[in-house]
């Protein structure tokens, strides 16, 4: 399971660097009024699958990652199609925190 856990942690961390730094016309999509949904499920995602596949860095996870979220919205200033957004981060840092809360509750109710 953690095996399993890491490598779709790494697919989705690939998915999540390219979709936030290439524009939407090149992806081929677009999120529209979806923003922040996306980027609340995707970093929830991310965060619930690190801690899964590295359980005892859960902590690691829940400062890593937002600062993981943050330096790509600084990335973003230097693509001409995106640019540099509080909200994204923050919606970024809510799933990436309670992804690792609910992890902590699940984690230990199955080990009662």
């Amino acid at each position: 399971m953690r095996i399993a856990a890491r490598l779709t942690f790494f697919v989705l961390l690939t998915v999540i660097v390219f979709g936030s730094l290439l524009s939407e016309r090149r992806l081929g999509f677009t999120v529209g009024d979806w923003d922040k949904i996306a980027h609340f499920g995707g970093w929830f995602a991310l965060a619930f699958l690190a801690a899964l596949g590295w359980p005892r860095w859960r902590g690691l996870a829940l400062v890593g990652l937002p600062l993981v979220g943050l330096a790509l919205e600084v990335a973003q200033t230097m693509t001409p199609a995106r640019q540099f957004s509080w909200l994204d981060a923050l919606t970024n840092a809510a799933g990436i925190g309670i992804a690792v809360s609910v992890s902590a509750v699940l984690t230990r109710w199955f080990d009662r």
